[in-house]
């Protein structure tokens, strides 16, 4: 089982919309696969987009329990967001011990888990890095969102050095989300941001602000699947950075083999 956590600080990078479409791909690529999405967002939107696959199974039984009661299937199986998962702040010795308990017993039930993040960091944030293996971060190319960037490295290697006993959380990269192209100073914020965090910690691509992708979510279905020019033209631009996701978080098995 690999576990991939989407995570940024900051609400409107499309996360969502990440993590959505990252479990259909997973789905489709092997239609063998498991692929479990835990919504650690209290907001709920991947749960709302991804609510077929619901089981009634809830993200805040990790934390606080009861038992979690899976069966092992090929395709996406949901955790959806709960108001539960609010008192994750007053709880946050008790909710991280449970977490580290109850994940494990996971493995045998699942290939992939894909982890939705609130924008704001706290106990859920921690608790989705701390059993993570890779960790994707959108970014949108604003000022004030390339002044968080370094917090939320700060805080990944907060987790790595605190939560996880030396563990590496590996970084798979920065992902420049709802990018404007036509924008020249999006375009001044994506090399200032490649200058001052280097080439390294970027992740090859961007996706760039298209409708295609809030109609994809709106309709439940990846933006693949729609039949619009602008849908298909959104769907050859993410597809790719699916498949690298994929493969970086399958190379780290190998690495560690």
């Amino acid at each position: 089982m690999k576990t991939i956590v989407i995570n940024n600080q900051k609400g409107g990078v499309g996360k969502t919309m990440l993590a959505a479409h990252l479990a259909w791909f997973l789905a489709e690529d092997d239609p063998t696969s498991r692929i479990l999405v835990i919504d650690f967002d209290p907001q709920g939107n991947v749960s709302h987009t991804l609510s077929e696959h619901g089981n009634g199974a809830k993200a805040s039984q990790l934390l606080f329990g009861p038992d979690l009661a899976l069966e092992s299937r090929p395709g996406i199986t949901l955790l959806a967001a709960d108001p539960a998962l609010f008192a994750a702040e007053q709880q946050a010795e008790a909710a991280m011990v449970s977490i580290e308990g109850r994940f494990p017993e996971l493995k045998a039930h699942f290939d992939f888990v894909v982890i939705d993040t609130p924008p704001t960091w706290g106990v859920r944030n921690m608790a989705a890095m701390m059993v993570a293996d890779a960790l994707v971060s959108p970014i949108e190319l604003e000022e004030y969102a390339l002044l968080g960037v370094r917090a939320l490295l700060n805080q990944r290697r907060h987790v790595e050095s605190k939560a996880r006993n030396g563990r590496a959380l590996h970084f798979l990269g920065l992902l420049p989300s709802r990018f404007q192209s036509n924008s020249p100073k999006q375009r001044q914020h994506l090399q200032d941001l490649i200058k001052g965090v280097g080439s390294n910690m970027m992740f090859p691509g961007v996706i760039t602000q298209r409708q295609g992708y809030s109609e994809a979510l709106s309709e439940k279905v990846p933006v693949w699947k729609i039949k619009k020019t602008a849908a298909q033209e959104a769907g050859r631009e993410i597809r790719p950075i699916l498949s690298v996701i994929k493969e970086r978080t399958l190379a780290l098995s190998e690495a560690a083999a």
